[in-house]
This record gives structure tokens, sequence and C-alpha cells, in this order.
């Protein structure tokens, strides 16, 4: 009897970890990787609302409530009516505090400013729940075979953080599929698996406008023979071979860099990534918008060196920042005025001299020129002294001057 309940336990926190690394593949598919100051609040929300349905079963259906008591050892002191009590506690206060809890998934200026707004956004808390409930419970059955596909495929995943409005997702979509299209991709738009979209569409439905930065309404996928992306508002997800997607992301992270999305995810970073497209944008403008353009990247460049962002986003302005200069050093100005010259006439003046240079006659011609030059310079106008080393015009050897210049062609 020791060793079957020995095996039991064993067997049950086999089921525990895999039920728990399933609830995580279930958190990422839904959402993507959120960024790191939203991830905490993301968890906790997970996490209650999973309770919480398992709260509302074990009230409904008493069975389930003491099989689900039985995994939790209590001090005999306590009752099973205190339980229930408890229980029927956690079913009414969880989703407000659900409700509460993901008013910080927003940034301060997008949350319900009053008494008012901020109730009724607390009161959302219980559709929320509900919905994220039945979500994450769809997709902890849904994440194993979506694993399985994908292993079979004998493909890997890579997370591509980016930050996308929602008028912006269509926008955006076609951006990446156009960058892949560069790579040699030739993607097709579709919607992405219906084990995604089917929890996705419950979660949209019951938690309205509270997850629209998390969750995209039309979740789509670009699929090639060899490639999947599949974007979300936090995040982008390629799927394919190794090389690929490591080539994928490379080509991704530079087009991508004055798209309508934010690689960034912090507000510091979202401000410097405007600032840097608006540098990027300028340098399309006027000359004198162009000339600006090297002032302001050096402010933005003393910014960034001040500004506190994770790593990660330092590596994107960056990235994004040399991107810039590179284009001004290229030349990237208008065809008129003095960017015109500079890229036109310019290179032609400098190529068309060096070729002349390279003349034996062009150059004896321009020698001829400046000796003469500096002779009369020297004898203050009067009549140009001979080159260095040739005899004087009255000595010996001294002709007349046609003769003179018939014996310099001779020679």
């Amino acid at each position: 009897m020791a060793i079957l309940q020995a095996l039991v336990a064993a067997v049950m926190r086999s089921a525990g970890r895999l039920l728990n690394t399933a609830f995580g593949w279930a958190t990422v598919m839904i959402f993507g990787k959120v960024p790191e100051d939203r991830q905490i609040y993301l968890s906790v929300i997970a996490f209650g609302s999973v309770l919480w349905i398992l709260v509302v079963l074990g009230i409904a259906f008493p069975v389930i409530g003491t099989f689900l008591l039985s995994f939790v050892p209590l001090p005999a002191r306590v009752g099973k009516g205190l339980v229930r009590l408890a229980m029927l506690a956690a079913a009414v206060l969880v989703p407000p505090l659900i409700g509460v809890v993901s008013l910080f998934l927003k940034d301060p200026d997008e949350r319900p400013q009053g008494a008012g707004p901020r109730v009724r956004a607390v009161l959302k808390g219980y559709p929320f729940t509900l919905g994220l409930a039945v979500t994450l419970v769809m997709m902890t059955a849904f994440a194993p075979l979506l694993k399985l596909r994908a292993l079979a495929r004998r493909w890997t995943g890579q997370h591509v953080p980016m930050l996308v409005e929602a008028e912006d997702y269509g926008t955006v979509v076609g951006d990446v599929q156009a960058a892949l299209r560069d790579g040699g991709w030739q993607t097709r738009q579709e919607p992405a698996s219906w084990m995604l979209r089917a929890p996705t569409k419950i979660l949209t439905l019951l938690a309205g406008g509270s997850v629209e930065n998390l969750v995209a309404e039309r979740l789509t996928t670009l699929r090639a023979d060899d490639l999947e992306a599949t974007l979300h508002p936090a995040d982008l997800v390629l799927q394919g071979k190794e090389a690929g997607v490591v080539h994928a992301r490379a080509l991704l992270a530079e087009r991508l860099a004055f798209s309508r999305a934010h690689l960034t995810w912090t507000k510091d970073g979202n401000d410097l990534e405007d600032r840097l497209r608006g540098v990027r944008r300028q340098l399309s403008g006027d000359g004198a918008g162009a000339r600006d353009a090297a002032g302001r990247l050096r402010a933005i460049e003393a910014q960034l060196r001040r500004t506190e962002v994770p790593y990660g986003e330092w590596e994107v302005l960056c990235r994004t920042l040399l991107l810039v200069r590179v284009a001004a050093q290229q030349g990237r100005l208008p065809a008129t005025g003095e960017g015109w010259i500079r890229r036109t006439l310019l290179p032609l003046g400098i190529g068309v001299a060096r070729q002349a240079l390279e003349s034996p006659r062009v150059r004896s011609r321009l020698e001829d020129v400046v000796v003469g030059w500096l002779g009369r310079l020297r004898s203050g106008g009067g009549p140009s002294r001979a080159r260095p080393g040739a005899p004087p015009a009255d000595g010996p050897g001294a002709g007349p001057a046609p003769a003179r210049a018939e014996s310099r062609r001779a020679a």
C-alpha cells in the first residue's frame, strides 16, 4: 500500500509539472512575451483567474470541491464549513481584485480617471476573469498539440519584442511581409490557427478593451514553406528551421526599425525611438532640415547615455541610431539645391579632374601654365622666365622662338 501511495504521489507531481509547463506555454501563445514590467501583473491575473474558476467549480459541484481539497492538507481545527465560506468569499472578491491589477497593464495616461470610471473598470474584472479563465483552460489543452506540431517539423521559435497599437496592426503585418519578401520568403497572410483564434476570440468578447493592447482581435500569421510569423500586439513569434529563423529575426530587427511598431517596451525607449524616426524623416526633407539632423542626433545620443533602459532596449536604440547615421553619411538628401550638388556635380567634377591629370599632354600644358605664371609673378608682370635648367634666352643655343618651340616638340 505504501508503494502504491508513493507511486501515485510521484505521478501527481509529474502531472503537476506538466500542467505548469502547459500553462506557461498557453500564456505565451495567447499574449506572446509581454514587457517585463507587465509580466508580473499578467502572471498574477492568470493565476487568479485559474484559482477563481477552480473555486467556482468547487462551489457548484461539491464533488469537485472535495477532490480539490484532498490536495490541500488542512489543520484539524478548520472545518469544511469554514472552507466553504472562504471559497464563497474568493468567488466574490477575486474578480474585482483582478480588475484592479488589470489597470496596471495599461500606461498611466491610459488608465481611467475619476472614481466612476475606475469603479466600472474594477467591476469589469468579473467578465475579464471568466474570459481569461476559459481561455487559459482551452489553451492549456491546445498548447501541447501546437508544440508537438513544431517538434514534428523540427522547427524552433524565437521572439522579436515589439509594441503594436491596435489601429496599426494591419500596417505592421504588411511591413513584416515586405521585409520577409526582401529576404527571400514569399509569405501569405492567413488567420492564425483556430487553436489560437478560438480562445482569443472568447477573451476579447468577454474582456473587451481591457486586453486590446495584449491580444489582437484578428490574429494573423504570415506563412511560407519553411517559416511562420505570428504577430501579437506585444510580440512577433517566428517559427521555422533554426538558420532561417535567425536570419529572419536579424532582417526584421533592421527593417522594422522605422515602421509603426515600437521595438522597445518602456515609455522612455518609445520616446527615443520616435525622436530617431523624426530625424530619419528629416533626412528626406530639404537641405536645411538635413543639416539640422546632425545636431538632433547628437542630442539623442547624449540623452541615450543618461536614460536608464534595459540592456535589450539599449541595443535596439543604438542599432537604430547607427542606421540613421549611416543614412545621413550616405547622403540620402533630396535631389535639389545643395544636396543635388553634393551628390551629382561634385563627384562628377572630381572624376573629370582626375582623368585629366592622368593625361601626359594635359600635365605638360598645365606645367607650362604654372611655370609661366610663376615667371610673371617674379618679374612683376614682365616677360616670363624660362624653366629652371633651360638655357637663357640670350645665351648660347638660344635661337628664334619658333625654333625653340619646334625643338621642344621634337624632344
